[in-house]
């Protein structure tokens, strides 16, 4: 499954089961029990051994996050949402949960003219709950939609452009914004900064095409930007304290 249908689109993890866990790009996670773990396609999933999982899969032509985003939210936060693996732990509102899923089984049995759009309207309520659980346990805002979807659309824009756009200057200009307006409100907001998110993806690419291509340390070079091989080796020692090709060595196959 992780695999292949991974490949083609959005997927949501619902862990039913005992916690496990779960290796994500080389790095672990601890699922817990009812944690929702949200996956895109440039995902690597490696290491599992789960008990009971539910599994939420769509694509874009069934269901294009982008194109609903007014309507959802998710976009940015669950799903492109930069560098990190977005995940929920889901305690108190779980019976919801278990009757959407219960609802879900019952209307793909139904196979009649209706149920497309009442999976969609199915998956939209998911995903709704989880952008609402999501915002509770990450964000210090309370209310401040303004800075949420800034923010969101700060990581969306990273996930898009990190290959090319490596400033945070070069964002604020996409956003309307000033570098120092976002640098504040992220300092004000979340625990990273701007350029710590966009170094965070580059990073993650690097390693994902050292760990899983047989791409020269040049070719990734260029690839994610870089003047020469010197300044991506630089700046991949400086995060990991390793060079690109010890990484490598240390990682690939594993």
């Amino acid at each position: 499954m992780f695999n292949t249908d991974l490949k083609k689109g959005l997927t949501i993890l619902w862990n039913t089961g005992a916690k496990f866990n779960l290796t994500i790009d080389n790095i672990p996670y601890e699922i817990n029990t009812n944690c929702f773990v949200f996956l895109t396609a440039f995902h690597k999933i490696a290491d599992f051994d789960f008990e009971k999982l539910r599994v939420i899969q769509f694509n874009q032509p069934f269901y294009c996050i982008e194109n609903h985003d007014s309507d959802v939210g998710c976009k940015g936060l669950l799903f492109f949402g930069a560098s990190s693996v977005p995940k929920i732990e889901v305690k108190d509102n779980i019976y919801a949960f278990n009757l959407i899923w219960e609802v879900l089984e019952m209307e793909i049995d139904q196979h009649d003219s209706y149920t497309l759009e009442m999976l969609k309207a199915i998956l939209k309520r998911v995903l709704i709950l989880c952008v609402r659980i999501y915002k509770k346990q990450n964000f210090t805002l309370k209310e401040d939609s303004k800075a949420i979807g800034l923010i969101r659309e700060f990581n969306f824009l990273v996930e898009k452009h990190y290959k090319t756009h490596t400033t945070v200057a070069a964002y604020a200009d996409m956003l309307f914004k000033t570098s120092k307006t976002l640098a504040n409100l992220f300092k004000k907001h979340i625990d990273k900064t701007p350029l710590e998110i966009i170094n965070n993806r580059r990073l993650l690419e690097a390693k994902r095409l050292l760990n899983y291509t047989d791409f020269h340390i040049q070719e990734i070079a260029n690839e994610l930007s870089f003047n020469d091989v010197q300044s991506f080796s630089s700046f991949f020692k400086k995060q990991t304290n390793m060079s690109p090709t010890e990484f490598r060595n240390n990682t690939k196959g594993v």
